[in-house]
C-alpha cells in the first residue's frame, strides 16, 4: 500500500479538483493538507483534513465511511424493501424513495439513506432533476455508484 502527503500547493490544487468534481464547496482554508492512500491498484482514497473521497476515473466520490463528508451532500431516504437491492448495486428506483432533499440538476451526487436509522447505505448520481423526480411514479432517479459492501468499502476496511 502506498501513502503520501501532498505539498500545500498540491493540496490546494487537489481541493479545487475535488470541489469541481463533486459540485460542493468544501470550505477548506489555505492550510488544508491532503493525504492520499492507494491500498490497491487504481483505488486512491484522498483525505482532506477530516473529509474522505475516492478518486475514480471521471472524478471523485464521497466515501460512505466518512460522516463529515456525507453531511455536505443532499440526501434521499429509501424504504426497507429497497435496501437489499441497493446493497447488491441496484439503482434507486422512484417508488422506493420515501423522501429527498432538492439536489437540482441531473448528475449531482446524492447520499442514499435507509429509513429506519437514517444511516447512509449508498452514493448515487442523479439521473433526473429533483423537480422531475417529485412528479415521477416509476423509473430510475439515482444511479448507484458506491454502496456498503462494494469494492471501495471492502478495500477501505482492510486498510
Amino acid at each position: 500500500m502506498k501513502k503520501w502527503v501532498l505539498s500545500r500547493h498540491d493540496s490546494m490544487d487537489m481541493v479545487g479538483r475535488v470541489e469541481a468534481s463533486v459540485g460542493v464547496s468544501l470550505g477548506m482554508g489555505k492550510s488544508a493538507q491532503a493525504k492520499c492512500e492507494e491500498p490497491a491498484d487504481g483505488v486512491v482514497f484522498v483525505n482532506l483534513d477530516n473529509l474522505t473521497f475516492i478518486q475514480v476515473e471521471d472524478g471523485f466520490l464521497p466515501f460512505l465511511g466518512s460522516k463529515e463528508t456525507l453531511a455536505l451532500f443532499p440526501s434521499a431516504t429509501v424504504d426497507e424493501g429497497a435496501i437489499k437491492f441497493m446493497l447488491n448495486g441496484a439503482d434507486v428506483m422512484r417508488p422506493g424513495v420515501k423522501s429527498f432533499d432538492q439536489w437540482g440538476d441531473p448528475g449531482k451526487i446524492v447520499v442514499v439513506k435507509e429509513e429506519k436509522k437514517g444511516r447512509a447505505i449508498a452514493i448515487g448520481k442523479a439521473t433526473v432533476a429533483s423537480g422531475e423526480a417529485q412528479s415521477m411514479t416509476k423509473g430510475v432517479c439515482l444511479k448507484n455508484v458506491h454502496h456498503v459492501g462494494d469494492r471501495y468499502w471492502t478495500i477501505h476496511r482492510q486498510v
